[in-house]
């Protein structure tokens, strides 16, 4: 049996709930006060079978105080029951709850001409016409009227025979991938513990799954399942649940909190929305201005900034940015309702463009584009523009998932496809990234290698963090090394220790640069292991900048050591300094400075950025005032 959701909508005292129980045998008025006051204060709910179809119905409060109550049952509706009593017409609630459900995408209803007991037939035609003319421009221009009796049950066999037949014409919600399920009562049961009820959105659920709570990003466990008010194993999609949750208190999950599948959804404080203005609206929505932002069973205060204008009339939409105070838990092409903040009052509405996007600057066409961009273009395109943006850092398949709404493996899906037909790449680190972003990055590394064996010519080659800067920071080492190691595959470049080199052609000391060479090489050994500080050696040389090339030609070589920016050992005198760690080690058990020093007759100015650097090597282990060797 299908499972489809059914809500009421119109004015106070329009027979909403009458007409529920007159579908259903069940009284949605569940509370106290309601009964006593004869006014819908909380959502109802009841159930509805018709032919293979399972409605559960969702039952609003009419009166103007209680629309935040309404929307919060509201988000989930398939298709909506308008209640007009026939002797009173339109009303303003009535006007309120038809911009509601159009700005909710409600896509079929009919409308319930109640309370026809009251009136002749000249006034129920007087009705109708009213309601005709209200319904010009909303998502139910030319719905089927039906005029209906609670008392005397007129007209109701024949509004549940086309409650059937639209619900024939429903789709239903798919029970695929994540579940998701807006939370609009919290309640304590003996036996149950803590139960909350919703509309289930997407997905299923059954006994024993963990879930998130949304915002907070507590999780849980399901200890039980209600569907209608009957134990089930499992809940779908379309379906009025209940879930028992396990070591989560009442005061931990509120109205408006979300039950979704683990890291499937995120909380976010900003939107990207296609934003429109009732017609019904007495003045344009201005730029900033504080609204009350209604999305799913939630309500949160927030600011809507207009991207290209500074107001908005009535009737028409634009592109805007909605910047919350609080977190809500939007996913791609929710929709979402506006109500101004006093007083209060609905006036628009629209759907979610982009759920997780950068904060945006006005009036600027590159950025208004890319919104377009992303608006016509759905997830994917959604998609490709996150990894886009993301550049070398690569972007993670959990930011994909909160940014396009679909499941991790409708994001695996895509993202796999897309890397067979070439345009995205998955690094080994599981980041994903553009392959014109991977590409260009390549050529990066070979055209900075070049320019430095330009700059450079004694040197073996560029560091690789100099290419890691010239390629951008946001690229981790693991990236840079999986690009070198690709470009080192295919022949374009060569790899010495830190060092990366174009071609295969040696570098080789030639006239002034050879007898340089030779004459530091032969100072630097006579120096032993108290060298001269490299800016002494600069200063007595006859060309200091060939000499700064030689030195670091020599390092590249493996012929000298730098220890520190200012203090470089001959390779032999570095090798005797090693010696003395593991000959002192072996005798003392340990290595302090004094000793250090003293085996090697030097001064603290070069034992101690010695050992230091013997740690960073990994060579040594400080502990206190004692080194340690480490194996080696």
């Amino acid at each position: 049996m299908r499972s489809i959701i059914l809500g009421t909508a119109g004015h106070i005292d329009h027979g909403k709930t009458a007409l529920v129980k007159a579908l259903t045998g069940i009284d949605t008025d569940r509370l106290e006060e309601e009964r006593r006051r004869g006014i819908s204060i909380e959502l109802g709910f009841a159930r509805l079978d018709v032919g293979d179809v399972r409605f559960g119905i969702v039952d609003v409060p009419g009166h103007e105080r209680f629309v935040k109550n309404m929307l919060a049952g509201a988000g989930g509706i398939d298709l909506v029951v308008l209640t007009v009593a026939a002797d009173e017409g339109v009303m303003p609630q009535t006007r309120e709850h038809l911009d509601i459900i159009d700005f909710l995408g409600v896509e079929h209803g009919l409308v319930a001409l109640t309370k026809c007991d009251l009136v002749d037939e000249e006034m129920r035609d007087i009705a109708v016409l009213d309601i005709e003319e209200a319904l010009v421009g909303t998502c139910l221009e030319g719905c089927g009227v039906h005029p209906v009796s609670a008392v005397t049950e007129e007209g109701v066999p024949e509004l549940k025979k086309a409650i059937g037949a639209l619900g024939d014409r429903v789709q239903s919600r798919p029970d695929t991938g994540p579940y998701r399920l807006p939370v609009d009562r919290v309640f304590t049961r003996e036996g149950f513990g803590t139960v909350v009820t919703g509309t289930s959105f997407a997905g299923s659920v059954k006994v024993g799954d963990r879930l998130e709570i949304l915002p907070v990003g507590r999780e849980t466990r399901v200890r039980r399942v209600q569907v209608h008010g009957k134990d089930r194993e499992a809940a779908l999609a379309g379906q009025r649940t209940a879930l028992a949750l396990h070591g989560v208190s009442t005061e931990e999950v509120s109205r408006g909190d979300q039950l979704v599948s683990p890291g499937s959804l995120g909380a976010a404080s900003m939107v990207d929305v296609r934003v429109r203005v009732s017609p019904r609206w007495v003045r344009p929505l201005r730029n900033r201005e504080r609204v009350r932002f209604h999305l799913g069973s939630s309500e949160d205060l927030a600011r809507v900034v207009l991207l290209d204008r500074d107001e908005l009339p009535p009737g028409e939409d634009c592109l805007a940015q909605i910047r919350l105070e609080s977190p809500a838990v939007p996913a791609l092409g929710d929709r979402f309702v506006l109500r101004s903040y006093s007083p209060l009052y609905t006036m628009a509405g629209g759907t979610i463009v982009d759920p997780h996007p950068q904060k945006h600057r006005r009036y600027r066409p590159d950025e208004l584009e890319a919104i377009a961009r992303r608006e016509g273009g759905g997830p994917i395109a959604l998609l490709l523009e996150r990894v886009g943006t993301a550049g070398l850092a690569g972007a993670k398949s959990k930011d994909l998932v909160d940014a396009t709404s679909l499941s991790r493996e409708e994001v695996a899906a895509a993202v796999e496809q897309e890397r067979e037909e070439g345009t995205l790449r998955v690094a080994a680190n599981g980041r994903i990234f553009s392959a014109d972003a991977w590409r260009m990055a390549a050529r990066a590394i070979l055209d900075e290698a070049r320019r430095f064996q330009e700059r450079h010519p004694l040197r073996w080659g560029v560091t690789r963090e100099d290419l890691r800067a010239t390629i951008g920071s946001e690229a981790t080492p693991v990236v840079l090394a999986e690009l070198l190691e690709e470009l080192r595959e295919a022949g374009e470049i060569e790899m010495r220790r830190d060092r990366v080199r174009v071609g295969g052609d040696e570098v080789r000391f030639e006239g002034k640069a050879k007898e340089e060479a030779e004459r530091l090489e032969a100072l630097y050994r006579e120096g032993g292991c108290s060298p001269l500080l490299r800016v002494e050696v600069l200063e007595r040389a006859p060309d200091s900048r060939l000499t700064a090339e030689v030195i670091d030609a020599l390092v590249d070589r493996e012929v000298l050591e730098k220890v520190t920016p200012e203090l470089y050992f001959h390779s032999e005198s570095f090798g005797r300094c090693r010696q003395a760690l593991r000959d002192l080690d072996a005798r003392e058990g340990g290595i302090t400075v004094a000793a250090f020093r003293d085996e090697l007759k030097i001064s603290r100015k070069y034992a101690v950025p010695l050992l230091e650097y013997f740690d960073t090597l990994k060579v040594t282990r400080r502990d206190g005032d004692v080194r340690k060797l480490l194996g080696e």
